[in-house]
């Protein structure tokens, strides 16, 4: 047992309190639920969620809300009470509009995007519009459409393929969102992919927006992968594309999480949900994009659990088959929680991230693999949030700290870690609090230094707490 940790690689890594690097406040990447079903989500979830304090929440308005009954008529019973419980999280909501009533759109048909009632449709939009952002005050960015450029195969009912005609439709459909609320944040479309495509068609559209004058906050792109260098230069040239146009109209990504298919469909087991490789590859990503700057916020996909009753997609979503098989049959494992609001690794990934916040210090010692932050919060707490992660074969490796310019005094020292000793007592004993694997009272001198095991695809939060 000795040799496993004896034997690890050695690494130094230095943290300069006096170092001023700015502000950190990690939040903006924070949630997204996604649009399988349409009950609420479940009070534990609704709880934790809401003790994470996340920024923003991004959600699907999907068609089995059934809100739009034709001739004016509006049912609000189902997404009232999906939104309240959104809402009780505590953060705000961008929410994407994926609707597509049977009344305006009588054919089953991705490709048709044009409603049979343009009017007819803004009506129905301002009507959200007003529900959501003025009476009840939940929705604070409105999103238009999730994932056109391919359409049905990626669970959104429009398929557009030409910006041009996405920047049609956009222009109808904000229309009278900014008319009920002027000054609301609209935006879209949810690309799928990222990349040179994502940046040509996205780049169109906010050219298009920048020359007819039609407000544009925000615009977006899905992706999943576990390389953080190809999950950055993607975003990269997104952001580049916009730039050219419209240098301040900002770059979500609106479903972010693991590389789908070698996480997914080659083997599809409970036990993979609480592989720390997970977590340790989302945290590895979102440190990737912080450094470079190239994207204003990303929502990890899902908040919890989603599984698909075929019977609520069979009306409107020709392959109702190809959701549930995606959704009951594969089982997909991406939430912070499971169905039943229990908690997985990267619930507590976010948890710990959430913590770094204060005043940057200087970290040396970081590279592709070990990458990290540290913080120095109002109360003199001194955090270091760390992620050993490389796609295959991390190493196990141990880490000296050494401290610059600490302030003196006593401290209790905490380190906790997401890896899979822990991870396993989570499956077999849920919790909604991680214990540290270390905890002392020390005494901290301004050249103080301490190791840390940071075993491979694992993540870790260290932090000194000030006493008395």
């Amino acid at each position: 047992m000795l040799d496993k940790y004896t034997t690890m690689q050695r690494r130094e890594m230095t943290v300069d309190w006096a170092k001023d690097a700015g502000c950190l406040d990690m939040r903006y990447h924070t949630i997204g639920i996604g649009g399988v079903h349409h009950m609420p989500a479940p009070k534990p979830v609704v709880e934790h969620t809401a003790a994470l304090k996340p920024g923003l929440i991004r959600i699907f308005l999907q068609e089995f809300f059934y809100v739009y009954k034709g001739q004016g008529q509006y049912d609000w019973a189902r997404l009232d009470a999906y939104m309240d419980a959104v809402h009780a999280m505590g953060a705000d909501i961008m929410a994407s509009i994926c609707i597509k009533p049977a009344a305006l759109f009588p054919k089953i048909d991705e490709s048709i995007w044009m409603p049979n009632n343009i009017e007819e449709w803004q009506e129905l939009i301002r009507a959200l519009v007003l529900r959501y952002s003025k009476e009840k005050k939940y929705v604070t960015h409105w999103a238009i459409a999730n994932e056109v450029n391919i359409g049905e195969w990626g669970g959104c009912p429009y398929l557009i393929k030409n910006p041009d005609d996405f920047f049609e439709y956009y222009k109808f459909t904000v229309e009278p969102i900014l008319k009920a609320l002027p000054g609301i944040k609209v935006g879209g479309p949810a690309y799928a992919g990222g990349g040179g495509d994502a940046a040509a068609y996205i780049g169109r559209f906010v050219e298009l927006c920048k020359e007819n004058n039609i407000q544009l906050d925000f615009t977006s792109y899905n992706a999943y992968c576990d390389n953080p260098e190809k999950y950055v230069s993607d975003g990269r040239v997104i952001r580049n594309a916009i730039d050219k146009h419209d240098p301040k109209v900002e770059l979500y990504m609106t479903e972010f999480n693991v590389g789908l298919i070698r996480a997914n469909h080659d083997l599809s087991l409970e036990e993979v949900a609480f592989s720390p490789k997970r977590a340790a590859s989302l945290a590895a990503s979102v440190l990737a994009f912080h450094e470079d700057g190239c994207l204003d916020g990303t929502f990890q996909y899902h908040l919890y659990d989603q599984f698909c009753d075929i019977r609520e997609f069979a009306p409107w979503f020709e392959r109702a088959r190809y959701m549930t098989e995606h959704w009951s049959d594969i089982v997909h494992r991406l939430g912070l929680f499971d169905l039943d609001g229990k908690p997985r690794p990267q619930y507590f990934l976010y948890k710990m991230l959430y913590e770094v916040e204060g005043k940057r210090a200087e970290l040396k010692g970081t590279d592709n693999i070990l990458r990290g932050l540290a913080s120095l919060s109002k109360d003199g707490t001194m955090s270091v949030f760390l992620t050993n992660f490389i796609e295959y074969n991390t190493p196990d490796v141990a880490v000296k700290f050494r401290f610059e310019n600490a302030e003196e005094g006593i401290y209790r020292l905490n380190v906790y870690r997401i890896d899979d000793e822990t991870t396993a007592k989570m499956k077999f004993e849920p919790t909604y609090e991680l214990a540290p694997v270390e905890s002392r009272i020390v005494y901290v001198c301004p050249d103080f230094h301490f190791h840390v095991a940071t075993p491979g695809d694992s993540v870790s939060l260290v932090q000194l707490v000030k006493q008395g």
